[in-house]
């Protein structure tokens, strides 16, 4: 690790971080929102949070194929292994 000697290399890392700081601060009150957004909406609809938090993140990421397919190899993997019928467990 690298011990930061000169003092504007210590001021400008004391930036960086403090901009990042800034940067999480945002984040929280984005989190926040959403919380607020899905508690909003499983009030009017009836639909639990998670799912409105999934369908958002799913939304976001594009990526509802593939939750389908892995959803259907879950499927298959735990009836076979739960649910198999096999006398042995």
């Amino acid at each position: 690790m690298t011990i930061m000697v000169s003092v504007e290399d210590r001021k400008a890392l004391k930036a960086m971080v403090v901009e990042m700081t800034i940067s999480l601060e945002r984040i929280d009150g984005e989190k926040q929102q959403m919380k607020d957004i899905a508690e909003a909406a499983e009030e009017r609809f009836g639909i639990k949070k998670k799912y409105i938090a999934k369908m958002a993140r799913t939304m976001f990421k594009h990526n509802y194929a593939d939750l389908q397919a892995e959803n259907e190899s879950f499927e298959l993997l735990y009836e076979s292994v739960v649910e198999g019928g096999n006398s042995e467990d």
